[in-house]
């Protein structure tokens, strides 16, 4: 998402990302790979609870999970990974957001 990450704000999008760490290990991460979308801190896994994200030790943690919530606050897309490259194309989720407008 940071490469299209210009193809996602011109669409009036917002990414934030749940990271299972700390503050301090989000903001290091955040600062040193000059991510341009908001990161959160979720060491504890409240907002993954929260959405149903698994928890799979032998896939070493969190599985990708991504969803796109309209400006109502409706889920209009989720998607839960097996894997953990098992994440969306950007073109796919722009084509949803498109779909939104």
């Amino acid at each position: 998402m940071k490469e299209d990450f210009k193809e996602f704000t011109s669409r009036n999008a917002t990414i934030i990302v749940a990271a299972p760490h700390s503050a301090e290990q989000v903001a290091e991460y955040w600062k040193k790979e000059e991510l341009p979308m908001i990161g959160v801190p979720d060491k504890d896994g409240n907002l993954a609870n929260l959405y149903g994200q698994e928890w799979k030790l032998l896939k070493l943690g969190r599985m990708p999970a991504l969803f796109i919530i309209d400006r109502q606050g409706s889920l209009a897309f989720a998607q839960y990974g097996k894997s953990m490259s098992d994440i969306p194309k950007n073109s796919e989720m722009l084509k949803v957001l498109d779909g939104l407008r």
